[in-house]
Parts: C-alpha cells; sequence; structure tokens
C-alpha cells in the first residue's frame, strides 16, 4: 500500500474528535455498534489504497507489504519490500522505520529462515549516488546519515567500508574503505584507505592508502587522489612498473595531469630507471574549436648508461589558426640535441630509424568566389647523422587561379549554350628559394626558380556519345643555381583525348544471380611536346638557347569492368566482380622502338574474402629488337592474392573482409602525446604485425572475433637476358581455444630469392577478471624477444612488464 503521510495522520485525527463526540451522546454499548458500523458503511470511500507515485515537494511517499502507524509516537514502520521516496532520494530496504518527530530515518535487511539478516540489504539512492549496506540512518532535515558495512558503486568503482557517512554537500566520508573495479565479493585488488572522502562527480582524497593484491599489500603512500567525475580532470597520474636488460627496473608515468581549464591542459611526468637514469617529460597543449590548436613537448633524458652522464633533450611544438574563413596558418618545430633520443625512449620503428628533424610554417588564403588562392610557406630539414641543414622552400610563394571559363560567367554550361563557353583557363605561379648548408669538406648549394603555367581546356560531345577532350599547356620555369648552368626551361603541351562508354547489361536468373553488367571504356590521347633550355645568362635572359626535339605520342587505352547484382530474399547486392585494363603507346619521334609496353593490371574479388591482383608488362619487341606485335615479350609480373576470414567471437559469426593496415595508416609521425617518447601505435594487431608502429602494441583481448589472414606476393622482372623472382608469404591466425584465452600468431616467410622466415610473433592473452595478462614472443627478425605484462583492465597504468629483445634493449 501507499499513503501519503500528511493524509493518513489527518484520517486518524478525525476518526479521534469523532469518536468522543460519540461517547458523549450515546452509552458506551450504543457508542461501539454505532462507530463499527460507520467503519464499515464508509470504509469504501476513504480507505482504498493510493497509488504508487513519486512524492512532490517535501511529502514523503512510501510502499511496503505491511504497514504500521504508531500514533503515540508518531512513527511509522514498513516492512517487506519498503520503499521511501522524499525528494531525489530514494531508500529500500527489507524494513524502515520512519520518527515524524525527528525525521529520522532507519532501515535494515530482515532475517531469513536460517535467522541471518540477508533479506532486503538497505539500497540508499541520492541523485547519482547508489549505496547499500547492512544498517543505515538517515536525517532528512540534516541530509546527512551513515551506513554500516556499505557498499557503493559508481562508473566501475566498488567503494566497500566498514563505516560510510553521508553529509548534505552530496559528500562520503569512510573508515577504512576498499576501493577497487573488481565486483567479486573477496575482490582481487583494491586500495585499501584508512580515511577517505568522496565528493560526488569529482574525486576521491584517501589517506594512508595501501595498494593490495588479494589481502597481501604490496605498496603504501600517505594520500592519494582518486578521479570520480568522468572527462578530463586534473589530477596525479597512476604509474607503472616494467624491467628490460637494458634499464633493469624502472617506474614509468609518474607525474600530474593539470586540466584547469576547458580550452588547455598539462602534464608532466618522469621515468626512473635502474639502470640508464631518467627521463623527464612535460606536454601543454591548448585548443579552441574552429578557431586554433596546438601543443608543446618536452623530454629530457639523463643518461648514465655510458661512461660518462649525458644530457640530452627533445623539443618538439606545433600550431594551428584559422584567421577567418578563407585564411589559415601553420606552424611546427622538432628540435633535438642527440640522434639517440627516439632510440631510447621510443617503441616506434619509424621514430626509432629517423635521422630527420622537420620544422616548417606555412599559411593559406582563398577566395572562393573569383577561385583564386595564395599559400606560403617556409621549411628546414636537419639531418641528425649527416649533420647538415637542407632548407626546401625558404620561402616557397604560390598564387593559383582555379579553371575557370574563358568566355561567360561561372554558371554551369546548358545542353543549348555555345560551345566555345566550353572553354575552360587555369594559371599557377610558384617561387621557391632552396639551398643547404653543409659541413665541411662538402659544398654549400642553393637554387632559386619561378615557375608559371597557363592551362587552357574544354571539353564536349558532339555525337551524344563520343567525348572529345582538347587541351594545352604552357610553362616556363627561371632558375639561378650555383650547380646547374641552366637559367630557363619553356614547354608547351597540346593534347586530343576521346572517348567513349559502352554497357553490355545480362540478366541469367541464376540462382542468386540477377545481373551482369559488362563497362566498356575506349579511350585514345594524341599529345604533341615541345620543350627548351636556356643556358647561361641571368634568370633566363641571355645566354644561349638550344630547343629539344618534338614528341609527338599516341596513346591507346581500354578498360573493363564486371559488375554483379545478387539477390537473396530482399537483401540486393551490386559489387565489382573483375576488371581488366590494357595500355600501350606509339611515339612517332623514337629513334628505335616506337611501340611503348603493353601494359596489364586485372584485379578479381569474387567474394569479400578474397582479393587477387594481377599487373604484367609486355615489350612488343623481340629480343633482337625486332617488332613482334603479336607475340609480345613479358617482362614484369606481380601477382598479389589475399585471403581474409573473421567470424565472431568463439568461431562463430559471419564472416567480414577486414583491412590489411590500419585505419589511418601513416609512416610518419605521430600525432598524440601517446605517440611521442614511448607511447606509439596502440591500435588491433593488424597484418603489418604490430612491427612498424609499436613493438609492445597490445593484441586483440579475448573478445575479439577468430580471423585468419594469407597473403602472397610474387613478382618477377627481366633485364636483358637476367630474370630476378621475389616472392613471399604473409600469414596470421587469431583464435579463442576457450572464453578467457586469445591466441595470435603472425609469420613472415621469404620464399624467394632464398627461402627464410623473416619475422614471426606469438601471443596470448589470458582474461583474468579484473586483471590481464599477454605473453608475446618474438623468435626471429630485427626484434627478436620477448615481452610479458599483466595488469589491471581498467586501469593499465597499473602493471607490471618485462621486456628482453627488440631494438636492441
Amino acid at each position: 500500500m501507499t499513503f501519503p503521510f500528511l493524509e493518513f495522520t489527518f484520517v486518524l485525527q478525525k476518526i479521534r474528535n469523532t469518536f468522543l463526540k460519540i461517547m458523549n451522546i450515546y452509552n458506551k454499548t450504543q457508542a461501539v455498534w454505532l462507530v463499527l458500523f460507520l467503519l464499515f458503511a464508509i470504509a469504501p470511500g476513504w480507505c482504498q489504497p493510493v497509488l504508487p507515485q513519486k512524492a512532490a515537494g517535501d511529502s514523503i511517499g512510501f510502499d511496503a507489504d505491511e504497514v504500521v502507524y504508531h500514533v503515540q509516537t508518531k512513527r511509522v514502520e514498513l516492512t517487506g519490500n519498503a520503499t521511501l521516496r522524499y525528494r531525489d532520494l530514494q531508500l529500500k530496504a527489507g524494513h524502515i522505520t520512519y520518527d515524524q518527530n525527528t525525521r529520522h530515518v532507519t532501515a535494515r535487511a530482515l532475517p531469513d529462515s536460517t535467522g541471518a539478516k540477508t533479506v532486503g540489504p538497505p539500497q540508499f539512492t541520492r541523485g547519482s549516488e547508489k549505496i547499500s549496506g547492512e544498517y543505515m540512518v538517515y536525517d532528512l532535515n540534516t541530509e546527512r546519515g551513515s551506513v554500516r558495512d556499505g557498499r557503493a558503486s559508481h562508473q566501475r568503482k566498488h567503494y566497500r567500508g566498514a563505516h560510510i557517512a553521508l553529509d548534505g554537500q552530496k559528500a562520503l566520508n569512510a573508515l577504512n574503505l576498499s576501493l577497487s573495479t573488481c565486483d567479486r565479493d573477496h575482490v582481487h585488488y583494491d586500495f585499501l584507505c584508512k580515511n577517505v572522502r568522496i565528493l560526488q562527480d569529482d574525486k576521491a582524497i584517501g589517506r594512508s592508502v595501501t595498494f593490495r593484491i588479494g589481502p597481501i599489500p604490496i605498496f603504501w603512500v600517505p594520500f592519494f587522489v582518486f578521479p570520480v567525475k568522468r572527462g578530463r580532470q586534473s589530477g596525479l597520474l597512476t604509474p607503472g612498473v616494467g624491467s628490460n636488460s637494458r634499464d633493469g627496473i624502472f617506474v614509468h608515468n609518474v607525474g600530474y595531469y593539470f586540466a584547469p581549464s576547458e580550452y588547455w591542459d598539462a602534464t608532466v611526468k618522469s621515468t626512473l630507471r635502474e639502470r640508464g637514469g631518467f627521463l623527464l617529460e612535460s606536454r601543454f597543449a591548448y585548443a579552441r574549436r574552429n578557431r586554433f590548436s596546438g601543443s608543446m613537448d618536452i623530454g629530457y633524458d639523463h643518461d648514465t648508461s655510458g661512461d660518462g652522464n649525458a644530457h640530452n633533450w627533445r623539443f618538439n611544438l606545433q600550431h594551428q589558426q584559422r584567421i577567418n574563413a578563407t585564411t589559415n596558418i601553420r606552424g611546427s618545430g622538432q628540435f633535438s640535441t642527440s640522434t639517440n633520443f627516439d632510440r631510447r625512449n621510443s617503441n616506434n620503428l619509424y621514430r626509432y630509424l629517423n635521422r630527420q628533424l622537420r620544422s616548417s610554417f606555412s599559411f593559406d588564403k582563398r577566395w572562393t568566389e573569383s577561385g583564386r588562392s595564395i599559400d606560403g610557406s617556409l621549411t628546414y630539414y636537419r639531418d641528425l647523422r649527416a649533420k647538415n641543414n637542407s632548407f626546401q622552400g625558404f620561402p616557397r610563394l604560390s598564387f593559383r587561379q582555379n579553371r575557370r571559363r574563358i568566355f561567360g560567367g561561372n554558371e554551369p554550361t546548358s545542353v543549348t549554350g555555345p560551345w566555345y563557353r566550353a572553354f575552360y583557363y587555369g594559371f599557377s605561379s610558384t617561387l621557391s628559394n632552396n639551398f643547404a648548408r653543409n659541413p665541411d669538406p662538402v659544398p654549400n648549394t642553393e637554387r632559386v626558380s619561378i615557375q608559371n603555367r597557363v592551362t587552357v581546356n574544354s571539353q564536349h560531345r558532339p555525337l551524344g556519345w563520343l567525348d572529345l577532350t582538347p587541351g594545352f599547356n604552357f610553362g616556363e620555369e627561371f632558375i639561378y643555381s650555383d650547380t646547374d648552368s641552366t637559367t630557363r626551361r619553356t614547354s608547351y603541351n597540346a593534347a586530343l583525348s576521346s572517348g567513349t562508354t559502352l554497357y553490355g547489361i545480362f540478366q541469367p536468373q541464376i540462382g542468386r544471380l540477377r545481373g551482369i553488367r559488362h563497362r566498356f571504356q575506349p579511350r585514345l590521347n594524341f599529345n604533341y611536346n615541345q620543350s627548351g633550355s636556356i643556358f647561361q645568362g641571368t634568370m633566363g635572359f641571355g645566354g644561349n638557347r638550344r630547343w629539344d626535339d618534338a614528341r609527338r605520342s599516341i596513346n591507346f587505352n581500354i578498360g573493363n569492368t564486371f559488375e554483379l547484382k545478387t539477390q537473396r530474399d530482399d537483401d540486393v547486392r551490386r559489387f565489382t566482380l573483375a576488371t581488366l585494363n590494357l595500355s600501350t603507346g606509339y611515339d612517332f619521334d623514337a629513334p628505335r622502338q616506337k611501340w611503348r609496353p603493353l601494359r596489364t593490371s586485372a584485379s578479381l574479388k569474387p567474394d569479400r574474402r578474397v582479393d587477387v591482383r594481377i599487373a604484367m608488362t609486355h615489350t612488343l619487341y623481340d629480343s633482337t629488337g625486332q617488332r613482334a606485335l603479336l607475340h609480345p615479350r613479358l617482362q614484369n609480373l606481380t601477382i598479389t592474392s589475399n585471403f581474409r576470414f573473421s567470424g565472431g567471437q568463439g568461431g562463430r559469426g559471419n564472416m567480414v573482409i577486414q583491412s590489411a593496415l590500419p585505419d589511418g595508416y601513416d609512416p610518419g609521425y605521430e600525432d598524440g602525446y601517446d605517440a611521442g617518447y614511448g607511447g606509439g601505435y596502440r591500435g588491433g594487431y593488424g597484418a603489418d604485425f604490430g612491427f612498424e608502429r609499436d613493438l609492445y602494441s597490445d593484441f586483440g583481448g579475448a573478445s575479439q572475433p577468430w580471423r585468419f589472414n594469407l597473403s602472397h606476393y610474387i613478382a618477377m622482372r627481366r633485364f636483358g637476358n637476367t630474370t630476378s623472382k621475389t616472392s613471399w608469404i604473409k600469414a596470421d591466425i587469431g583464435i579463442n581455444p576457450r572464453q578467457f584465452i586469445r591466441i595470435d600468431y603472425s609469420i613472415n616467410i621469404d620464399v624467394l630469392p632464398d627461402a627464410k622466415i623473416s619475422a614471426q610473433s606469438l601471443s596470448v592473452y589470458r582474461d583474468l577478471h579484473c586483471w590481464e595478462a599477454r605473453f608475446s614472443w618474438y623468435p626471429a627478425g630485427f626484434n627478436k624477444g620477448f615481452f610479458f605484462k599483466i595488469n589491471i583492465k581498467d586501469i593499465p597504468q597499473i602493471k607490471l612488464e618485462h621486456r628482453r629483445g627488440g631494438f636492441g634493449i
């Protein structure tokens, strides 16, 4: 039943007053019979239970299997599935007592058949707070309370305390509180805090904190701050412990993250090594949406592994800013004092091998209505090994006029418009200043150039099905160089291209096959080129001019595309089954072999799991140089085959194709702090075997689907009477033999010219409830060695790792 409390007390008071009046009028016997009659007569009108509803304002609502109200003490007892609601507070328990005078609420569990108090333990909810315990007391006036043997959960964090106190500021104070992400009754690990204060949606501040694995204490700190709220927030970083053969035992990620604003943050952290000194890192990042963003990273490495102490540092910065809708500026810089900084502090192969620093600044401005744009840049490279400085485009200025109609405005050409309105022009001009400063005895170099280019082209369809595209290009370059006597180059190019597209459609209606479409695209291109150069003089003026011979050529291209349409019930699918492209050409002005090689490319994808690509080059001349159009000789052949299968967890599910490389794969520098000193790529294990990005990157967990990938590559090349062949096989497989175990294996075999295993890896992953463990073994290759790590799932920074081999450590 549910009774609004005020209505309940009002009814009891009316009954008492009415009974006293009746006693004054009638004798006791008559009064008793009259009261019983009135009770049964009016009970259907005012004793109906009120439907459960959330109490409004300061009223109190409650539900229970049994409700007892003590009139003299003004105390309400709720027994069996009891619920009390007040404002944003809700309390559920086996038994709840509410004192109307003091507004105190007590809650406890009911005993079961064995006498233990386990039925309906108190469950307290206030806003986003959720707390349960054995016994609970709460004051509705002060909004304070206490919980005995309390438990609380918030954002996958579980709190257990012998005594928890709640205050009106929606904060918790606890003694001997256990904090963990493990939800077992006997936790696998926890942080035991002697005294802790938890601020809702903010942080938990603990004093005398002991980290335990099971009941065994591992380490102790005098205080610690645990984040509670979501999103960015300031706080101590979670350190990690590891070891390797070079540094011995090391502790990394010891530091602090400071985020006072939504527009910027800062991080300071360190790595302490048993051997080899220490590493200090700091990062400052800022961003404002659609306005600007940037970062600054500083790393200092104190190296004591050699005969003496070495002090190396690296400084990286970047900034990009949007001045307005059409103007942007960008800048970046990389500075270092040692070639070994990344070799010691990065797991990324590209960083490990890189010996070049790059700094640049650029700006761009565009005028959308006219199609014009201007951009400029300064770029500087420092070769750490050769110790030379290269300034490429220092500066580089460019002006560009995009394709624009010569006659008339820029509105779309209508079908009935005049033919001459289909002619367009474009223009570009670039100034580039390049120079290098080399150490002795290598001489310095310098080159300044101005390039201008004008293009005119058009597109017509005179017969409705034939495309006709004429074009003309004129280019000129003025040069000043201390290594080249050429001071001016001029080139002319005229081209005429024509082609069409023919379709063949078949509807066989065989099984799920509903249609086949063949797209046939022949194209013919004619080119005329003329170029000339001026030697000596000054920037192309004066000197001696020499014209090269004109070159005339015609190119033939044939494209074939075969597409299928399948249908299964209402699921209609269209995909490309195969492609076949051929191209060759005829050079009118070639001295001997005028026919160009015949190039063929083909692809076959009968299924999403299979992809075969073939590329061939044939010469149309025999070994004596005589023309043999009907008997072409194979010069180059490349065949790449990929077979990729994957399924649901445990070996069930739909097979889908997977990309051979991670999304956004870029062998250059990576964005993000973790890609810096020792972070690197943390993506899944792809067909690049994880070697290039991060030697110690994590493999997929036990929830990953099974997969099997097989790639084969073979290439043949002929140079005169010499033939070379190259072939390799890549294979990787990932299975889940049991629910909490994942095994990944990969191998790279060089078949030709020498049969050998070039790379191999084995990874075993074990899910340990709130922990996870990985063992990776690399028996061959440049990163030969092994790697072991065990860490907490939700706090991966708390880990124990050991590595041996790989990058020479």
